[in-house]
């Protein structure tokens, strides 16, 4: 309503009160009268046109949002983490009732897994604003040389057999309360304390560890009936704080962590070998009542003050009762030789141009003794084939990890763990071997 129209209302409502109650005074009556109730009707009703009036102008100074602009609508929880946790909770349940010694009825299941799953309508702690400060224990897996391994394999045997290793490992995660962060390629990243704690989180990503390594024995028979390779998994663990929360844009977000400690987590894989479980001191000082480990190692790292101490888990105790399967291909019998070999380093999964020289002093199906004038240290992740002229002896790429180096006559010595054997290749060291053995049974 414009403004001029506005005025002209309450001069006419104004004015006709004033006339008719002029006319009320001068001739009382019940004419009067109701031309009074009537006069003050009309202006009750004008003073209400002119509030509503001026509440529509209010409400079109908000700016509203155009009907061709699209908007991305607010996600408070992300279905992903809500399935997570809701495994987590119902295995707890469950596991807890299983062990309790008694057989549950039916009644006392449902209370618990209503008062457990009832706590999962309350806000998520997924969408809280802002990151936490959260201590985590991380679990990093890798499979070790599966690069070279699927350069052989057609695209969809690749993806099944990822698929059927993503299955088997997710399924023990899940099962010891653990959060699948991501995918990466071959790896995992899981995570124990988020985005709920529980006091035994850190013993059941250590456990959940062991039974990573058990259970690939089972993947790789499953491998070997549809003639596919055998693979072999690395586990970093650490625990520390983190920073936790939602990271990303309207577009995309996950709940994730971040901080040195994964960082650090990630290094300590890289470290492992086929089928080794490797543990931060942090992880250890709080399960070492639990576990058996071997003797610490000391790396450096980047980033890190004085070198960090790294401990091999061999089993688990009561009453988890876990043993780390122990490989062969890495305790293998060596066979003393002198074998002349050319090696490249590797820089992640890239080699560095140009080749090192050196030459094999023994060997076995789980790694090599070199010695070399190339300037090497220890974990540096190493590339190189076995080719014996003479005897008739060509392997493929070789990948391996530098495990200790010492000087020896002006050379370095260099004790090389296989980090990835094609199986072709195991059966061509070993029959090397055997003819070794044959020819020089002294050796």
């Amino acid at each position: 309503m414009k403004q001029e129209v506005r005025l002209m209302m309450i001069v006419v409502i104004t004015l006709l009160v004033i006339v008719v109650v002029s006319i009320n005074v001068a001739m009382p009556g019940l004419l009067s009268a109701g031309g009074l109730i009537f006069s003050v009707m009309i202006a009750l009703l004008g003073i209400y046109a002119l509030r509503v009036e001026n509440v529509g102008a209010r409400k079109s100074q908000i700016p509203r949002v155009s009907s061709n602009t699209s908007t991305w609508p607010e996600r408070d929880q992300d279905p992903e983490r809500v399935m997570d946790r809701l495994v987590a909770v119902v295995e707890d349940i469950l596991s807890k009732n299983g062990t309790s010694g008694e057989s549950p009825d039916s009644l006392s299941l449902r209370r618990d897994l209503q008062r457990g799953l009832g706590n999962m309508s309350g806000p998520s702690t997924t969408s809280l604003p802002g990151g936490q400060i959260r201590e985590v224990t991380i679990l990093f897996s890798d499979l070790r040389g599966f690069t070279s391994v699927a350069e052989d394999l057609t695209a969809g045997e690749v993806v099944e057999m990822l698929n059927r290793y993503f299955t088997h490992m997710c399924e023990i995660i899940y099962r010891h309360g653990g959060i699948v962060d991501k995918f990466m390629g071959d790896s995992i990243m899981a995570l124990f304390g988020v985005p709920t704690s529980r006091t035994n989180d850190v013993e059941h990503a250590v456990c959940c560890a062991a039974e990573m390594q058990i259970r690939m024995d089972r993947f790789n028979e499953e491998n070997r009936r549809v003639r596919l390779p055998d693979l072999h998994m690395g586990i970093g663990l650490n625990t520390g704080e983190v920073i936790a929360g939602k990271i990303g844009s309207d577009l995309h977000s996950e709940y994730t962590v971040i901080g040195d400690e994964v960082n650090l987590t990630s290094r300590i894989e890289a470290h492992t070998l086929m089928g080794q479980i490797l543990m931060s001191e942090s992880t250890y000082a709080r399960v070492k009542d639990l576990v058996t480990v071997s003797d610490p190692i000391h790396v450096s790292f980047k980033g890190r003050k004085g070198p960090v101490a790294l401990y091999e888990l061999l089993s688990v105790g009561k009453p988890y009762d876990l043993v780390v399967p122990d490989k062969e291909i890495r305790r293998s019998r060596r066979v003393e030789v002198n074998i002349p070999f050319q090696f490249k380093i590797l820089e992640g999964k890239a080699a560095c141009p140009g080749n090192c020289k050196g030459s094999i002093i023994n060997i076995g199906t789980g790694g090599v003794l070199a010695r070399t004038d190339a300037e090497v240290e220890p974990y540096l992740n190493l590339v190189f084939s076995l080719e014996i002229d003479l005897l008739n002896v060509r392997t493929g790429e070789i990948c391996g990890k530098v495990i200790d180096v010492k000087p020896r006559g002006g050379l370095k010595e260099m004790h090389i763990g296989f980090t990835s054997l094609d199986p072709e290749d195991r059966e061509i060291i070993q029959s090397f071997l055997n003819r070794l053995d044959h020819y020089f049974p002294s050796s």
